[in-house]
């Protein structure tokens, strides 16, 4: 195929994609819409609604595959209820406890072994400063010391006692889940 023959197919790709993800949903058939933005993914979509990935694409006669483009109109439930109940950042639906810098420091030392407290504690300070209260704000999915993300790990959290996104604030809880995350799955999750 000559270059000029494969510039005139990916035109003709580009266009055809186009045609196909920027159509628009009728205003009457969804309860609400969302303007998609750059980034966007139709997971990330379905947690800004608060529903699952699969009623996005069943609400968009969508796969995983369709493209979605900036500016599209993306049909969303106007009622939908949360998967996970996400605190408000001003009020935590656990007891606040107010933790000083040593305490959390000695909470982490007294549950990950010594030869691995040291780098556990460069993490957790990475990632919330050692502020147990600390969550996500831009996509809202970790929690507490070591920022976990409550719904990619709910099948293995109550073994270590965590059966709400909530109870990762207290940092006792999230120190125990983040050990058990990195025998699960070593330092991989925090790099």
């Amino acid at each position: 195929m000559s270059n000029r023959a494969r510039g005139v197919f990916v035109v003709l790709a580009v266009m055809v994609a186009i045609a196909i993800g920027s159509s628009t949903v009728q205003a009457g058939s969804c309860a609400a819409t969302y303007m998609a933005r750059r980034g966007d993914s139709w997971w990330s979509i379905a947690s800004k609604s608060h529903t699952t990935l699969k009623q996005i694409l069943k609400l968009n006669g969508a796969s995983m595959s369709t493209l979605i483009l900036v500016g599209r109109e993306v049909c969303v439930p106007s009622a939908a209820k949360p998967v996970v109940l996400v605190p408000s950042a001003a009020k935590p639906a656990v007891p606040v406890n107010v933790y000083t810098r040593n305490e959390i420091e000695t909470i982490i030392r007294d549950i990950w072994p010594d030869d691995l407290e040291n780098r556990a504690l460069k993490i957790a300070q990475r990632e919330s400063n050692l502020r147990p209260q600390v969550i996500n704000r831009q996509s809202r999915c970790c929690y507490g010391l070591f920022q976990i993300y409550y719904r990619w790990h709910t099948g293995w959290l109550p073994s270590v006692g965590v059966t709400s996104a909530e109870q990762l604030f207290d940092p006792v809880l999230n120190t125990r889940a983040a050990y058990k995350l990195y025998q699960r799955n070593g330092w991989g999750p925090w790099e």
